[in-house]
């Protein structure tokens, strides 16, 4: 039931105004009503209360009072997601939040958050992180949400610019080792370092692997009969730094790997030092699901330690420093620059998709084209 009611303002001008239900708000189970004024005739005013009559029974009552602040809606939207994820990409996703995000707009209220606000926040995280794009997808998300949930009406995020990267970010060029640089690199891990490090390294180089697929790897996993290579896990972290075993990344990423006859007889070499120290530690590693690579309490190698063992090595043979993925990228450029088809490079590493391959290792590709063009050349001449 509504009541509109003709009045005169301090003016002299005659308006109308009008009084009206609009339900009950099942989020707060009290009665609705609203009153407006200022209305130019009786038509307009009841052209009003229609409209909001409409609204409601479309999009339903705002929650003027639930979730004030960003943070509170993210909250909110993260009891749902983190339902539908692995830990270890929850801890990523958790980890962008609480560095990047929260600290921007943790604490102000969702609605009085602007466009021009989360525009100056993509211009400047493009500036310093190549992921920007990733913390204002999760801002949207967060919006996405809200209006899920009748809090707000629009996404800002949908009329920004995002900005482009700069040719650095862009294309950031991948850091590998030459084929001299890798043969330095094994060569001082076989003559300095212990038999474990230096297996874990040759496997790397020689697989293409990822260093979290190796420190979850299980002797189940090696088929020396068949000279196979299982990627069927990979070591994460999930909450308060607890490792993990899980799925591999994507779909591709659970695959087989030939191995050569070289890798194949280290392997075995490592597998029997590794049975010989164990058991003077009080390990029976003779069972399947023993991991290949172990610290001393016969559980997972710390994710940093193969990064420090890496730097080390550098650092004593002369070599730049890198990080273990160099030898995951040393493994594809080798391979690439020998002719070998993306295709079959991009199933090795378990890449998503062919696309992706070629577009990580675009700057080798382009190098190779470069030389092909050149053999023709000096034929020619």
């Amino acid at each position: 039931m509504a009541t509109y009611t003709k009045y005169t303002k301090k003016s002299g001008q005659t308006a109308w105004k009008v009084s009206g239900y609009l339900g009950i708000d099942p989020n707060t189970g009290k009665q609705v009503n609203v009153e407006k004024r200022g209305f130019n005739s009786k038509k307009e005013a009841q052209l009003f209360l229609n409209r909001k009559l409409v609204e409601i029974d479309k999009n339903g009552f705002k929650k003027e009072n639930t979730g004030d602040t960003f943070k509170d809606i993210y909250e909110l939207w993260l009891e749902s997601y983190k339902m539908t994820v692995k830990e270890s990409t929850l801890m990523i996703l958790q980890r962008d939040f609480r560095n990047h995000i929260l600290p921007k707009f943790g604490n102000k209220p969702l609605r009085k958050i602007t466009i021009t606000e989360i525009q100056k926040f993509a211009n400047e995280k493009s500036k310093t992180h190549t992921q920007f794009k990733t913390f204002i997808f999760n801002i949207s998300r967060i919006f996405k949400f809200a209006i899920k949930q009748g809090i707000v009406d629009k996404n800002p995020v949908d009329r920004i610019f995002m900005p482009r990267k700069k040719e650095d970010f862009e294309k950031s060029k991948i850091k590998y080792f030459t084929q001299e640089q890798l043969n330095i690199f094994l060569t001082y891990a076989k003559e300095h370092e212990n038999t474990k490090k230096f297996s874990f390294f040759y496997l790397m180089a020689n697989t293409g692997t990822r260093q979290g697929e190796l420190l979850g790897l299980q002797w189940k996993h090696v088929d020396f009969s068949s000279q196979t290579l299982k990627i069927r896990q990979t070591l994460a972290k999930g909450k308060n730094n607890r490792p993990y075993l899980e799925e591999p990344k994507n779909k591709n990423s659970k695959r087989d790997i030939p191995l050569n006859n070289e890798t194949i007889a280290i392997l075995k070499h490592w597998r029997k030092i590794q049975r010989e120290e164990m058991l003077l530690y009080g390990f029976n590693t003779m069972d399947k699901e023993q991991l290949v690579f172990s610290n001393r309490k016969n559980s997972f190698i710390e994710m940093s330690s193969p990064n420090y063992w890496v730097k080390c090595i550098c650092k004593r043979s002369g070599l730049p420093q890198l990080s273990p993925h160099a030898l995951r990228h040393t493994f594809a450029t080798i391979l690439i620059s020998q002719g070998k088809d993306f295709k079959t490079v991009s199933e090795l590493l378990g890449h998503t998709n062919i696309s992706m391959t070629l577009d990580v290792y675009a700057g080798v590709y382009k190098e190779q084209k470069t030389d092909a063009v050149n053999v023709i050349s000096s034929i020619l001449q």
